[in-house]
C-alpha cells in the first residue's frame, strides 16, 4: 500500500497553459506598430520641411542683409547702391540675384540689370520658390529692392523701368512656399514671409 506521501510527491501534473501570442493577436501587435510608425515618419516628415522652409526664408533674409551693409559700409565710392533681385515668373521664381547699381551710364537707375549682378545666383531648394511679392500690399510680379549708402532704409522699384527713381516702402513682402502652394495657403509649413521695412528692418515672420 502506497503511503500519503508518495501520492504527494509523484501526482502528475497538469499541462501549463500555453502563453504564447496567437495568430489574431500577433496580427493586431503587427498594425500597430506598422501605423505607429507611419504616424512618426509622416510627422517627421512635415518637421524636416518646415525647418527647411524656415531656413530657406532665412537665406533670403541673409541675401538682403549683406546686400544692405554692402552699400553701408566703409569705402571711396561716392554712391554705393546694392540690391537684390526678387521675381515670381517660372524659371526665376527659384533664385534671386545680388547686384551692384552702375554709377555712371544707361543703367544708373537702381534697379537690376543682368550685366550689375555679384557673386553667383543664390538659388532656392527645389521644393520651394518665391511665390508672392508685395510693396506696400500692392503685388508685384518682380523687384529690385536695394539700398543707397548712407542710408539703411530700403527702396524699391516694382516696375520694368526705374529710371523714374526708387520709392520708399513701408513694407515689403517677400513669400518664400512649397511648391504647388497657392495664394490662399498662410499655414506656417508651406509659407514663410520674409519682411522689410522702410527703416531697413528685415525679419522672417508668419501670416
Amino acid at each position: 500500500m502506497c503511503s500519503p506521501l508518495y501520492h504527494m510527491q509523484y501526482r502528475p501534473s497538469k499541462p501549463a497553459a500555453s502563453s504564447a501570442f496567437g495568430l489574431v493577436e500577433l496580427m493586431v501587435s503587427i498594425s500597430i506598430m506598422a501605423l505607429v510608425t507611419t504616424v512618426i515618419v509622416v510627422r517627421q516628415s512635415s518637421f524636416n520641411g518646415a525647418v527647411l522652409l524656415r531656413n530657406q526664408a532665412y537665406e533670403v533674409a541673409f541675401a538682403i542683409r549683406q546686400a544692405q551693409l554692402l552699400a553701408v559700409s566703409g569705402g571711396d565710392d561716392a554712391a554705393r547702391v546694392y540690391g537684390v533681385y526678387f521675381s515670381t515668373t517660372a524659371g526665376l521664381n527659384q533664385e534671386y540675384r545680388m547686384f551692384r547699381d552702375s554709377v555712371i551710364g544707361p543703367n544708373a537707375d537702381q534697379a537690376y540689370d543682368p550685366s550689375e549682378q555679384i557673386g553667383l545666383t543664390g538659388r532656392l531648394d527645389r521644393r520651394f520658390m518665391i511665390r508672392n511679392l508685395a510693396v506696400n500690399s500692392t503685388a508685384a510680379t518682380a523687384i529690385s529692392l536695394v539700398f543707397e549708402r548712407p542710408n539703411f532704409d530700403a527702396l524699391v522699384c516694382s516696375s520694368g523701368d526705374c529710371s523714374g527713381g526708387m520709392t520708399p516702402a513701408s513694407n515689403i513682402f517677400i513669400d518664400v512656399a512649397k511648391v504647388g502652394t497657392v495664394a490662399g495657403d498662410t499655414d506656417i509649413g508651406d509659407v514663410r514671409r520674409v519682411r522689410v521695412s522702410a527703416t531697413g528692418e528685415i525679419g522672417v515672420i508668419t501670416y
